[in-house]
């Protein structure tokens, strides 16, 4: 596994005057075969990045940019790009617009020449950009009816409410009233510069050959500098709260949890992502064996860290019966706080660490899987070699520092949680939780951003006492889960909650995930590595390889 960088324009140095740059970095993956060439284009300006009241608008540029290019209107662009037979899409998410394709090795050069155009000079067409628009309206509509992409839609703008992360990427109906081709041509000529490209080739191709295609083909991307780094918003801590969606005539309501965690690149991020396994990652996690196998109240349940531009969102979810939300609420619960209280046993570390290094490799078997995984890290500012060194940061966290990180960034009693179902089925039911969570009701259509967390939210919790579980057929089906009793588990460390995190090493760019990341969706980037996740559609976070558009984070 080797990658090569190619910094043909000095990064900005993070303390010195900003200075222009006149040549987009290269990120090159060599694989001498199969002789398939990916190659992957971003702009590190997401949707965190759109202004007020035009949400929607990076989502909407990166759509429109494949309708028309150059000397080619849509239809022209399309039969060109099938006449090489390649394959290409373009999305946006929280922390970049981004371009990929897919063409055998010998038909590069015209593949890189036509992204070059869709990155450099797309027409933006009033009526392709309208028609777009007509797409991102019907995307909102299915978002209404696909109740688990819902709950992580609302979980994403409720948690981060009055931030720019809270802004959806798909936008809102209102937002995209407003937007047209003048917005998207005035979003391409702020954004679209040789500081903010990033472009990258995986296959058989070497540093050499990339910089002169690039060299070739993208000199037309205007000089400019960094765009200044946001600030990382981070969601005030106001006690346990639930979010109610009313979603009528359901039988089924869906349930996310969520707290957020280290930031992308703190000391502590693969302490959190080996819990992750042991909570919800897996199909033998406590989450899915105490859930779904021993009481089958849900058939898909997980857990994810989910990752954006200086955050980390640790969430979990399921679907169960209107009957079961309650009791699967305070389990779930229960679990998160006792992994909090006692960590993880000496087997299941042992477990975690194998199945992180094992995805992790697998992740990165193919180079254009690897490829992303790269731009992914350069978009959140994780080191050059946080892949290469992955494997073995895993191998070297122990069952105490995981306790601490749990102890230090899991404030149980802050937790927040979205229902969406019937209201008038799960009002009185929510009401009786002994999790304790203040509700608030809103519709399927509401702006959850606009809430205010009405009630008076729970802090300073006393922690749930265990329940003894049903019966199990499995002599060994407690193994996993009665936290650290066998020899080598961890003891009991004094919390750290107050303590202040060490803040990550400074980035040049904020962005998305590393070996685990968000819950998929449309329009993000990164996918579920991790078994016994839901399928996501475009706005949300969690586990991921990020090889594709994710949704996520939410998106």
């Amino acid at each position: 596994m080797c990658a090569i960088v190619v910094c043909c324009g000095q990064l900005p140095d993070a303390f010195a005057k900003p200075r222009r740059i006149t040549v987009p970095q290269i990120v090159v993956v060599p694989r001498p075969w199969p002789p398939l060439v990916t190659v992957s284009v971003t702009v590190g300006a997401g949707s965190s990045r759109d202004p007020d009241g035009q949400e929607g608008l990076a989502l909407l540029t990166a759509e429109s940019s494949l309708r028309g290019a150059g000397d080619r209107d849509r239809e022209a662009l399309q039969a060109a790009f099938d006449a090489l037979g390649a394959s290409v899409q373009a999305d946006a998410d929280k922390l970049a617009v981004s371009w990929r394709a897919d063409v055998v090795a010998d038909r590069l050069d015209g593949l890189v020449a036509l992204l070059a155009d869709v990155v450099q000079r797309p027409r933006f067409e009033l009526a392709e950009v309208e028609k777009v628009r007509g797409l991102q309206r019907a995307d909102l509509d299915h978002l209404r009816d696909d109740d688990a992409s819902l709950a992580l839609e609302a979980m994403g703008r409720y948690l981060w409410r009055g931030t720019r992360l809270g802004r959806p990427t798909v936008g809102t109906p209102e937002s995209l009233a407003k937007l047209g081709a003048d917005a998207v041509r005035q979003w391409h000529q702020r954004h679209v510069t040789a500081a903010t490209v990033r472009i990258g080739f995986a296959g058989p191709i070497d540093a050499n050959r990339a910089r002169a295609l690039v060299q070739t083909h993208f000199s037309g991307l205007r000089a400019g500098t960094a765009l200044p780094d946001l600030p990382a918003p981070r969601p005030e801590a106001a006690g346990r709260r639930l979010l109610l969606v009313d979603q009528p005539r359901r039988s089924q309501a869906q349930v996310v949890l969520a707290l957020p965690v280290a930031p992308p690149g703190h000391k502590d991020a693969v302490a959190l992502q080996v819990a992750n396994v042991v909570l919800g990652g897996t199909f033998t996690s406590r989450l899915v064996h105490d859930l779904r196998e021993q009481r089958g109240w849900s058939y898909h349940v997980w857990s994810a860290l989910g990752t954006g531009p200086g955050v980390q969102v640790l969430q979990a979810g399921f679907g169960p019966e209107l009957a079961d939300v309650g009791p699967a609420i305070d389990l779930a619960t229960r679990i998160v706080e006792e992994l909090r209280q006692t960590g993880i046993t000496a087997k299941e570390l042992r477990f975690a660490k194998d199945h992180l290094q094992g995805a992790h490799r697998l992740a990165l078997e193919s180079a254009d899987r690897e490829l992303a995984e790269r731009m992914r890290g350069a978009l959140l500012g994780l080191p050059a070699d946080e892949l290469d060194t992955f494997a073995r940061r895993v191998e070297a966290v122990d069952a105490k520092a995981i306790l601490r990180a749990l102890q230090t960034h899991l404030p149980t009693q802050h937790l927040v949680a979205v229902v969406v179902g019937p209201a008038a089925a799960l009002r009185d039911k929510l009401g009786a939780l002994r999790a304790q969570f203040a509700v608030e009701e809103m519709p399927a259509d509401g702006r959850p951003e606009a809430t205010t967390g009405q009630g008076a939210a729970v802090a300073n919790l006393p922690a749930l006492q265990p329940e003894a579980p049903p019966p199990s057929d499995d002599d060994d089906a407690g193994d996993e889960f009665e936290g650290p009793a066998e020899e080598g588990a961890p003891e009991a460390v004094p919390d750290e909650a107050g303590s202040p995190d060490e803040p990550a090493d400074a980035v040049v760019e904020p962005a998305v995930p590393g070996p685990s990341g968000a819950p998929p969706r449309r329009g993000s980037s990164a996918k579920p590595a991790q078994s016994g996740q839901p399928k996501k559609t475009r706005e949300s976070a969690k586990p991921g390889k990020s090889a594709k558009p994710v949704k996520g984070m939410h998106k």
